[in-house]
């Protein structure tokens, strides 16, 4: 009976082998689900311009041999940020595409007019606090697309929340995290500050790429099962070979091992979920993490903390001047520079582009300036790529009583407009 039972373990364990190879190598090749959208599928395709800002450009869409085309004439005005674009709607509001289980996407459209072969797309998410009557309570990921890029997968989580979105509906930092699981509009849009004159953005086709099971979700599935064979293996063999405890042991030892592993592997992960991958610094999700470690509950009223932000002056000339290469070593040098002069306590975050923050628990206002004037000079004096003068500007804030976390960063933020508008390369207080 005990070599039968044996007999019949070894057999499952090789299905299960088999059946986990066959799922992985399944995931990896196979297992793809694809949501395309172009002319003949039936989404509304809307023109949309910037006349209902105040603005004079005049949008207009058609179908034209199997591609949908927006005909755009860009007007100045009074409005400073023209524009036009086309609304592709998925479903009516508040339902929506759930593209979290996506990857990536690929664009097949092309661009025609002045300026840069760029696009702004939009994945606009419907959220418990949007309304099916203002299109602009709908939360904003956006990206910039190279035309150069089209018909190359794009990660989705390249997409971040627009920064002007979450400033014009003031948002609170908790909820300005990426999320794209209930997306009714997209939106392609002509670049910031496009020069005036005819555009014509044509869209042949948008497709998204995903699998049926995430590789995550498989993962758990395979291991899972192979724990549970194995603890049912183990218990046999507690039952029917006492005199191997020892044994035994070693096997239950192997199990501990690997879920200290598997907890390893997603303290990793979570930490480079934290990370912005370019310059190493924390992203919001990480500043989150470091307010909650260092006040669990709420921000009592009488705590200790200045936040800086250091903004690095003329960055998109850099970029434009010198390419998108130099301007990462740019932006990972700052980086380096600024850890070096901070304490360990400190969050350094990357708020967005060029835009730092640094949140200094316990520190009262005259360091956090010295602090601040301290990281502005090194700028000054470092030595950049391609002998570039770089410097940055700092507006800095210290909590007062009775004000909130984000009442403390809108201060901040003003002191550094404040010093944008004063010349650059300085500090300003708020």
């Amino acid at each position: 009976m005990q070599t039968q039972s044996i007999h019949i373990l070894r057999h499952a364990m090789a299905i299960l082998v088999v059946l986990s190879v066959s799922l992985l190598l399944w995931q990896h090749y196979g297992m793809t689900k694809v949501l395309r959208l172009d002319a003949s599928t039936p989404n509304a395709y809307q023109p949309v311009d910037d006349r209902s800002q105040g603005g004079l450009s005049h949008a207009e869409v058609s179908r034209q041999n199997n591609a949908m085309v927006l005909q755009c004439d860009i007007r100045k005005s009074a409005y400073q940020w023209p524009y036009c674009q086309i609304r592709i709607t998925l479903a009516p509001m508040p339902n929506g595409i759930n593209l979290a289980g996506y990857d990536y996407v690929i664009f097949d459209l092309s661009r025609s007019g002045p300026g840069p072969e760029k696009v702004r797309v939009y994945l606009n998410n419907f959220e418990t606090q949007s309304s099916v009557n203002d299109s602009t309570s709908l939360k904003v990921n956006e990206l910039l697309l190279d035309i150069k890029n089209t018909q190359s997968a794009i990660p989705l989580n390249l997409f971040r929340v627009a920064s002007w979105w979450v400033e014009y509906k003031n948002i609170p930092l908790i909820d300005t995290d990426m999320r794209i699981n209930n997306v009714p509009v997209i939106e392609i849009s002509t670049p910031g500050f496009a020069p005036e004159g005819k555009h014509s953005i044509t869209i042949r086709s948008i497709e998204f790429y995903g699998k049926w099971i995430s590789q995550t979700r498989l993962l758990f599935v395979i291991v899972a099962s192979w724990l549970a064979f194995g603890s049912g293996w183990l218990g046999f063999e507690l039952f029917a070979y006492r005199q191997r405890l020892q044994q035994e042991k070693k096997q239950r030892d192997d199990l501990e091992t690997i879920n200290r592993v598997l907890e390893i592997q997603a303290e990793v992960l979570s930490t480079k979920a934290q990370l912005d991958p370019l310059t190493g610094a924390l992203n919001r999700d990480g500043l989150r993490e470091l307010l909650q470690k260092e006040w669990p509950h709420t921000l009592p009223a009488d705590a200790q903390l200045s936040i800086l932000f250091a903004d690095l002056d003329h960055f998109k000339q850099i970029n434009d001047r010198y390419g998108h290469a130099i301007g990462d070593e740019v932006l990972k040098q700052f980086a380096s520079l600024v850890k070096s002069k901070i304490r360990k306590t400190d969050g350094f975050v990357r708020w967005g582009g060029e835009e730092f923050l640094i949140a200094c628990p316990h520190m009262p206002a005259e360091l956090a300036i010295g602090l601040a004037e301290k990281i502005r000079s090194s700028i000054c004096e470092a030595q950049w790529p391609e002998s570039i003068a770089v410097t940055c500007s700092c507006g800095v804030a210290s909590l007062v009583a009775g004000e909130d976390f984000d009442g403390l960063i809108e201060r901040a933020d003003k002191a550094l407009y404040q010093a944008k508008r004063g010349g650059r390369n300085r500090v300003e207080v708020g």
